[in-house]
């Protein structure tokens, strides 16, 4: 399975990130890729996507949202693959685009309750939108940090499965 993951920062810098594309490269075999994109920089990121023919994209927080078509449409909707959206933050910067038509190959899973329960009633009609399961931490061998990411990849991963389960092609 190619997987691209489009982040805003280094994925070392996300809690759990590093965790996801290693699970995803040793236990799936994935073919990973992993960009990072600011919507400051001039680049076509959704040609450079298109380019790598993803199974799936995963995104941290909405990079790339912003890109439009020429008939103002979000780019990422003329994608072939399945997406799997992570939010986890508030105030998300393109937030503002999840009102604009969104793919049914989109799925968005929110960190928390307040998170969710706010894009839920705002954005009623977003074509898949869950919250994120909360993994118990298990200390075992591992240091607080490690327990942390950990923790944090493996309920990323759990979505990955989740979505790759829910999709039904030809809906």
């Amino acid at each position: 399975m190619k997987t691209v993951i489009l982040t805003e920062q280094p994925i070392n810098n996300i809690n759990g990130m590093k965790y996801f594309r290693d699970k995803l490269i040793g236990e799936d075999k994935a073919e990973v890729t992993c960009l990072q994109y600011s919507p400051k920089e001039r680049r076509d990121i959704i040609g450079e996507i298109r380019a790598l023919r993803p199974d799936v994209l995963v995104t941290v927080d909405l990079p790339g949202f912003e890109q439009r078509t020429l008939t103002d449409n979000i780019s990422y909707n003329l994608l072939d693959c399945k997406q799997l959206h992570l939010l986890l933050h508030e105030n998300l910067g393109n937030e503002s685009c999840l009102a604009g038509q969104l793919s049914i190959t989109m799925f968005f899973y929110c960190e928390g309750d307040a998170l969710y329960n706010r894009l839920a009633q705002r954005y009623p009609h977003l074509p898949y939108l869950k919250k994120l399961s909360e993994k118990q931490e298990n200390p075992g061998q591992l240091n607080a940090d490690d327990r942390t990411e950990s923790r944090s990849g493996a309920c990323y991963y759990e979505a990955l499965q989740e979505m790759l389960q829910e999709w039904r092609p030809g809906l």
